[in-house]
């Protein structure tokens, strides 16, 4: 439209001046930014209330902009609370892990932050038939604890498509190993914390291994049992292996309390045994020094040494036997042997004991004679006189 076209505002006497140097060239850099704070403080009241018409065409840039910035702020800040870690995506590659608090990263969509908590205990319950070491089908019931960890973050969200199936394969693997390589008596009866153990490290282990982001916090086996088809039959087995348990401990028992009573025994018999080889080598060694007492006395005196030794020996003999004294200066040949004095004293069949017959006398005629004694008294054996 030409300059002096009517219903121009800048018709008239003014035209271009295309002559002056400089007549289109745009405003300088500082300008604008001057302008543009200047528009900031008049929107905020800050300004004159001259140029309104201008100041009114730059509000909305001014809003826009302000509007950009706070959105610009709110999408780059992030609170991150006490159990959560934030793992950060610039330009959609892991860039850092963020602690708890108030953080700031690059706004969207240039950077991504997931929150995740790393406190929280989750749990997968599993159960599955096995087979042991010796070849007996068992069905174990297990679970396992588990939590994110805060140190491998990324590693969770980003290495495995699904890591709670990933921990629950895992577990059931292990398991199976863990399974076949144990007795069934083992498992059920002996040590099953053990077993635990063994399981946690076992599948903590692979699931590193997977890189995972895992952190396995326990592994229990809640009940192990055969199939119910043969659980009959298995109770049975069990109740057999209790009982002989019970037998064993038992036998133990009380092999405990006879072999320390056989061995007390056998001591006493042994001391008793030592007693009695001390007493009969006392007894020979006392006999032997009497005979060479006796052997130095015969040598000095034999004659007297050998009547003496007769007298001993035929007081020690007939001490023990019956002896009837008989009268030889009485006449008289009828002689009465008192027989029921001498059954009185006669050992019965039944009777062990030794017998002391004692001494009786018989005379020809009681009313005439009297009992005497000395030199002229035969001794006479079985009451027959010599």
């Amino acid at each position: 439209m030409p300059w002096n076209e009517p219903g121009n505002q800048n018709s008239g006497d003014k035209k271009p001046n295309n002559n002056k140097p400089g007549g289109n060239k745009p405003p300088e850099f500082d300008q604008i930014l001057s302008d543009l704070f200047k528009s900031i403080k008049r929107t905020f009241g800050f300004g004159t209330s001259s140029g309104s018409s201008n100041n009114n065409s730059q509000t909305p840039i001014v809003i826009l902009l302000l509007g950009l910035l706070g959105l610009g702020v709110y999408s780059s800040a992030y609170q991150i609370e006490q159990a959560e870690r934030g793992v950060v995506l610039v330009f959609g590659e892991y860039s850092h892990t963020m602690t708890p608090g108030l953080r700031f990263t690059l706004p969207k969509p240039f950077a991504q932050v997931y929150k995740v908590n790393v406190e929280t205990i989750r749990q997968e319950d599993n159960a599955g038939q096995m087979l042991t070491e010796d070849k007996n089908l068992i069905e174990i019931d297990y679970s396992i604890q588990y939590r994110i960890d805060e140190g491998r973050v990324n590693d969770y969200l980003f290495s495995v498509a699904n890591p709670q199936n990933t921990v629950r394969q895992v577990a059931e693997s292990v398991m199976r190993q863990v399974a076949g390589t144990r007795t069934l008596d083992f498992i059920i009866n002996e040590n099953r914390t053990a077993v635990n153990q063994q399981a946690r490290e076992e599948i903590q282990t692979m699931l590193n291994d997977y890189k995972t982001g895992v952190q396995v916090t326990q592994v229990n086996i809640t009940e192990v049992h055969p199939p119910f088809d043969v659980k009959d039959a298995f109770d049975d087995v069990v109740k057999a292996r209790e009982d002989q348990k019970t037998f064993i401990n038992q036998a133990n028992e009380y092999a405990n309390g006879r072999i320390p009573e056989a061995e007390g025994r056998v001591l006493k018999i042994i001391q008793e045994a030592e007693a009695y080889k001390e007493s009969i080598i006392a007894e020979a060694s006392g006999k032997a020094q009497q005979f060479d007492l006796l052997r130095t006395q015969y040598e000095l005196a034999p004659e007297v040494t050998r009547q003496r030794l007769f007298l001993e020996t035929m007081e020690s003999v007939m001490s023990d036997t019956s002896k009837v004294l008989m009268d030889q200066k009485s006449g008289n040949s009828m002689m009465y042997l008192p027989l029921d004095q001498l059954m009185k004293n006669q050992p019965r069949a039944y009777d062990d004991s030794p017998i002391d017959l004692g001494t009786t006398t018989v005379t020809p005629n009681s009313s005439e004679l009297n009992q005497t004694s000395g030199s002229n008294n035969r001794t006479t054996r079985r009451g027959r006189g010599r």
